[in-house]
């Protein structure tokens, strides 16, 4: 029995490797995967890749968490023991069995060049007529590998062998499966030539890796591409978002003088605010984030022919047309903050405020616990105008009292810190948002929803990205 299932879990293995087609995943860093019934419960499991955000060129220590729980009561279920696979483009990176008798696993990951071999540095005890490996004293289990070292896209394969009892295990046929997708930033240098001066630029994706990378000085357009499935069926029931980062010095004066970009996916626009321009957080560098959400990729997905498997990016400087933001998208976290003025006619030296309203881009749903944030507005040469922290938005709404000085145009910063439920915060998830305040402006507050009704991105979603488990967990 226990040879067969060994046998049963390889060769399951090698029918999700060599017979499904090629799969892109989600773009996240960690992932709550669809509940399987065992018995009278619902048996789910959290991964996540910690750091949230990592490149493949940084020198962070790298971990894989594992958290196996009862879907229904959030319970930790322990002495789990589990197979894990993880591949990437079809290549297989590192296989094996572990324990553990909290529910809790964390892998600390050294990442290797050599793609054929890998070693793990933990307690190991015979089972199943082979090695499992167990945490030492709640300890990460070492693994070199070579895994999280390079951007991309890695898919987590795992298959349920224990639960509850270290002997209580699973026929194979009911071995309750899990598949993940997780991403590590890519990071690519290249040159922008424009008359006779060369700019050093940097193009991080936090979805896949990128290619053809091009300059087109004519059109003043930069462009690149990232491997991409559309098939809109495959992601129908579950979150999905995509995160570019271009970074462009700021003496390359004639690209990043404007305040405004305009771009393309595949050649259909994308809206202003999916073009967050930033150059207030790094010295000498304009930070251009690119994001599209679920709703943006199902529309693009609508006009690109299914035998096209790219995304094809292009930027490029517009006519300054800065308008008050109604809507801003954090860089990292997964925010949308709807944003309400009043009056809506915002004056210079007058008492204004600004209604904030957060929604989960994961799930397109508002959030109804509270967020721990801070605010600060700036003017157009980068100087702090207002600045407050420790802010909560109770339920995911606040707001706040503003009365700025004089005409111009404004910066707003919304930094997310944490969010909490049932007491517990979530750090897991900070990001900023960025949007503008043109004074004096006529704010269209039709197009902005009241606070208390749902707002947000509107999907069907059957698979949510589950912040408050994640919470309970961290």
């Amino acid at each position: 029995m226990r040879i067969f299932f060994l046998i049963f879990a390889l060769v399951s293995f090698s029918v999700v490797i060599y017979i499904i087609p090629q799969v892109y995943g989600d773009g996240f860093t960690q992932e709550t995967l669809p509940a399987a019934s065992v018995g009278n419960r619902t048996v789910s499991l959290f991964i996540k890749i910690n750091p949230p955000i990592i490149t493949s060129d940084s020198n962070q220590d790298r971990y894989l968490l594992f958290r196996w729980f009862d879907a229904n009561t959030n319970q930790t279920i322990p002495h789990t023991t589990f197979l894990v696979f993880v591949t990437k483009h079809n290549q297989l990176l590192v296989k094996s069995l572990f324990h553990t008798h909290t529910g809790i696993l964390k892998l600390k990951i050294t990442p290797s060049n050599d793609i054929k071999k890998w070693s793990i540095n933990g307690t190991k005890e015979p089972f199943l007529d082979g090695t499992m490996y167990l945490p030492q004293d709640n300890r990460p289990i070492d693994i070199t590998a070579p895994m999280l070292g390079e951007g991309g896209l890695y898919h987590i394969y795992v298959l349920l062998v224990t639960i509850d009892s270290d002997s209580n295990l699973f026929a194979p046929q009911i071995a309750p499966k899990f598949d993940s997708f997780l991403s590590v930033g890519d990071v690519s240098n290249h040159d922008m030539k424009y008359h006779n001066d060369t700019y050093n630029t940097t193009l991080v994706s936090y979805y896949d890796k990128t290619g053809n990378f091009d300059f087109d000085q004519s059109k003043m357009q930069v462009s690149w591409s990232m491997p991409f499935d559309w098939n809109s069926t495959r992601f129908q029931n579950m979150p999905i978002f995509v995160h570019e980062e271009l970074r462009i010095p700021k003496s390359f004066k004639e690209f990043g003088e404007t305040p405004t970009f305009s771009g393309t996916v595949n050649g259909d626009p994308i809206s202003g605010a999916k073009i967050i321009s930033d150059p207030y957080s790094t010295n000498n560098v304009l930070v251009l984030h690119l994001l599209l959400n679920k709703n943006d990729i199902k529309e693009i997905a609508k006009t690109t022919p299914l035998k096209v498997n790219t995304m094809n990016f292009t930027i490029t400087p517009a006519s300054p047309d800065i308008k008050t933001s109604s809507t801003v998208y954090t860089d990292f976290g997964g925010w949308e903050i709807n944003l309400g003025w009043n009056p809506g006619k915002t004056l210079a030296n007058s008492q204004n405020e600004i209604k904030l309203s957060f929604s989960d881009i994961f799930t397109g749903r508002r959030v109804l616990y509270n967020v721990n944030y801070d605010m600060k507005i700036l003017d157009n040469g980068g100087n702090t105008i207002l600045s407050k922290t420790g802010l909560v938005a109770r339920n995911g709404t606040d707001i706040i009292p503003i009365n700025l000085p004089a005409n111009g145009i404004y910066n707003i910063q919304i930094s997310v810190k944490s969010v909490v439920s049932n007491s517990l915060p979530d750090y897991s998830r900070g990001g900023v948002g960025r949007g503008s305040l043109v004074i004096p402006s006529d704010i269209d507050q039709s197009s902005v929803p009241e606070l208390g009704s749902l707002v947000g991105i509107t999907v069907a979603v059957s698979m949510i990205f589950c912040v408050t488990i994640s919470r309970k967990f961290l």
